[in-house]
């Protein structure tokens, strides 16, 4: 799952700067939400795990001429966790930073070169090793054969799962009528159908979670743990327009495939477990310049 995970993911990120779908899309703009989902158990196990989560997003920089582009943004988000066994995980803040750097190089009408550089940070930030930091980045060419419908072919190269890793990846953009659009990478897809002028339906289906570096005491000891979580949500969100240039959306979902894995500094896993399937939600505001 990991070799596909992170090619499929910078995709989708990639996408959110290429492609702008519709009059409340998130490129472009400041997007505030909370989420959570409900504990669970872990397998095999009376230890239960459940979190809730804030997030901000928010372009910093963007620059366009007749053939080159530029933009940048960040993301921040710090999750709560529930852990119900602290002697696994003694940590309930958790936090993670990601800056978004991209370029791209018009060649042609239909031929565009593209760059993505996302470094992250990840972890308790109060105890910050080097395993908190990572970076994925990728190269890739934007293909349009028809008004409607453009390829993206691409590989990506990352640090951000243990060993170094580098990979093809492949995507489409397509734009079925003038009031639906679907994104397509992998095991990641997103459909929206516009209802009217203010109000969107979004259909979707992608990885979520992240990987933390932390620090603290067990039994006596300070000890450096590598913290993963990761699901894969299947979501319905509607957008509502109240203001010009202003949205609200919520979203309800249900997280499958639920895995938890946590290492020592020396890679040694003291957990390695799936976790079961439970209800997701999320809801937010859309501010887009």
């Amino acid at each position: 799952m990991k070799s596909f995970l992170l090619p499929c993911l910078s995709f989708f990120f990639l996408f959110a700067f290429v492609h702008a779908q519709g009059p409340m899309s998130e490129a472009g703009a400041v997007r505030l939400s909370y989420g959570a989902v409900s504990d669970q158990k872990i397998d095999l196990l009376s230890t239960e795990i459940g979190y809730d989560q804030w997030e901000v997003r928010t372009p910093i920089f963007y620059q366009a001429s007749e053939d080159w582009t530029f933009a940048a943004g960040i993301r921040y988000q710090s999750t709560n966790f529930e852990i119900s066994d602290s002697t696994l995980l003694d940590e309930d803040r958790l936090h993670s930073l990601d800056l978004a750097l991209f370029l791209s190089k018009k060649q042609s009408e239909t031929l565009d070169w593209l760059f993505l550089f996302t470094p992250t940070m990840a972890g308790d930030f109060e105890n910050t090793g080097g395993d908190a930091f990572n970076y994925m980045t990728i190269a890739a060419a934007k293909w349009k054969t028809s008004d409607t419908f453009e390829w993206i072919f691409g590989a990506v190269y990352t640090t951000g799962i243990g060993d170094d890793l580098f990979v093809p990846a492949l995507g489409f953009i397509w734009e079925p009528s003038e009031n639906s659009s679907l994104v397509f990478a992998g095991p990641i897809i997103r459909y929206r159908y516009n209802f009217s002028d203010n109000l969107d339906l979004v259909l979707g289906g992608q990885f979520s979670g992240n990987r933390w570096n932390t620090e603290s005491m067990y039994g006596g000891t300070l000890e450096e743990r590598n913290f993963r979580f990761r699901a894969y949500r299947l979501s319905a969100t509607m957008e509502w327009e109240i203001l010009e240039n202003q949205a609200l959306f919520g979203s309800v979902g249900i997280d499958l495939g639920r895995e938890v894995e946590i290492e020592l500094s020396d890679e040694t896993k003291i957990m390695d477990r799936e976790v079961k399937s439970t209800a997701s939600f999320e809801f937010g505001y859309l501010y887009r310049f």
